[in-house]
């Protein structure tokens, strides 16, 4: 839970979270590249980036959690209208 980092086996883990065992998103990044990471954003508990600057080269890594079947249409368009904001 919470928005966080630690490493993990010499990796770095950023996440976000907010309810235990329920929604969640991380990025998990290798440790020759933990010094790379300029960037850490998080939008929720579904979305989150980091920004890694590679060379001359800026990397935009996105990851998501969309929600599942079963939940309302309602969190479902939230999400879509989220990160469709956020990209």
């Amino acid at each position: 839970m919470g928005a966080k980092a630690r490493v993990v086996d010499g990796f770095k883990l950023w996440y976000s979270g907010s309810i235990r065992a329920k929604n969640g998103v991380g990025i998990l990044v290798d440790k020759e590249l933990v010094d790379s990471v300029v960037e850490v954003s998080r939008k929720s508990d579904r979305i989150m980036a980091i920004k890694v600057v590679v060379g001359s080269v800026i990397l935009n890594v996105v990851s998501v959690y969309a929600p599942q079947i079963g939940l309302s249409d309602e969190v479902k368009k939230r999400f879509w209208e989220d990160l469709d904001m956020f990209v």
